[in-house]
């Protein structure tokens, strides 16, 4: 993100994240990106982070960073420290007495170990900020990664093209979840500091993450019973959307109609059949009717290329989209912008901003 010339709103602050892998690391970065000064601790005995390992086979193994490790550390000073060592905890001990915010996803009995319990973090530091991220509960030894966390709570049931299919969803989104859900924790943290003067204890689960972004899906169970499964990219509420459809050349998009009236413009637009329309005028009548539906749709959408089907689309302001891979979408202007690069010892690396807003 090109914040040049801008005055940053986290600039005088000090974060010190003690967290591992993406949720609390993603965090750290986010204040990081907005002028924080964030400092990293990693475990010295173990090599620091463990996605420092989490290479792709076409990854240099002697090289000290993985593509997975610099999407979550952005802008972050890196100290290695040795939580057994009494001076090494002394040394933390003296960058936490500077800092504003602590980031942890440390479990309750290492925590304890070396005296980082969020509450006497807390006694310690009475106006610091204190984020803890859990599994489940702070007191649930259990541990937890974004592929249980999938499919514990629910979404990997429902993600894949049918129940013999699943499928978990492609990166780790419980983890950029829980993420969001830490920021927003350490912002309130923030505006109660600003108003008495106190800091804050956060406690955000995984777990809990994950279930409160189910959002339609669970009051669609909780309020009409509905059970969902695995339907690929379509929706279960609204059609056409999520349906995919080819042109002429074989290239795949998607539609995502989502009112009656942006219906009728697409039906009337392709010059299909009034009577038949009438079958699918309602998204009632579409969902029933769903693969009459995409049948009439596609045999106009295959006499034509995506470059007409997409004039014919912006011009009558209905939602579509091509399915591209990522080179074809960090080719496009609208990325572009999206991207930062930070000079890591001799390497320049570039990666995806967490900020997808304009200051």
């Amino acid at each position: 993100m090109d914040f040049i010339n801008k005055e940053l709103p986290f600039q005088h602050l000090k974060v010190l994240d003690l967290s591992s892998v993406l949720a609390g690391p993603l965090t750290g970065s986010f204040f990081a990106e907005l002028g924080a000064t964030v400092v990293k601790v990693e475990n010295k005995t173990t090599g620091g982070d463990a996605t420092r390992q989490w290479k792709l086979p076409s990854e240099d193994p002697e090289n000290p960073y993985s593509a997975y490790y610099h999407a979550a550390n952005f802008g972050k000073e890196v100290i290695f420290i040795d939580l057994n060592s009494d001076e090494e905890r002394t040394k933390l001990e003296e960058i936490m007495t500077q800092s504003d915010v602590v980031i942890s996803n440390f479990q309750k009995k290492v925590a304890a170990k070396f005296d980082l319990l969020p509450d006497d973090i807390g006694k310690r530091h009475p106006r610091m900020i204190v984020a803890q991220l859990s599994a489940y509960e702070f007191d649930d030894p259990r541990p937890g990664y974004d592929l249980v966390m999938q499919g514990e709570t629910g979404w990997i049931s429902m993600t894949g093209t049918d129940k013999d299919h699943f499928a978990k969803l492609p990166v780790a989104m419980i983890d950029i979840i829980a993420s969001h859900q830490m920021k927003e924790a350490i912002l309130i943290g923030l505006l109660k500091k600003a108003g008495t003067g106190k800091g804050s204890v956060f406690h955000v689960s995984l777990y809990k993450s994950a279930l409160s972004a189910l959002a339609n899906q669970a009051t669609n169970y909780l309020i009409a019973g509905h059970i969902p499964v695995p339907c690929g990219t379509l929706h279960p509420n609204i059609a056409p959307y999520g349906d995919v459809f080819m042109d002429v050349d074989g290239i795949k998009f998607l539609l995502a109609v989502g009112s009656d009236a942006q219906f009728k413009k697409l039906w009337f637009t392709l010059n299909l059949s009034e009577e038949e329309y009438h079958t699918f005028e309602l998204n009632s009548g579409r969902l029933k009717n769903r693969n009459l539906l995409c049948k009439a749709l596609q045999q106009s959408f295959g006499t034509q290329r995506i470059s007409e089907l997409k004039d014919i689309f912006n011009v009558y302001n209905i939602p579509f989209c091509e399915i591209r891979s990522l080179d074809t979408v960090f080719s496009q202007e609208d990325s572009k912008s999206m991207l930062n690069q930070e000079k890591v010892g001799d390497e320049l690396v570039t990666s995806v901003s967490s900020i997808a807003f304009t200051i």
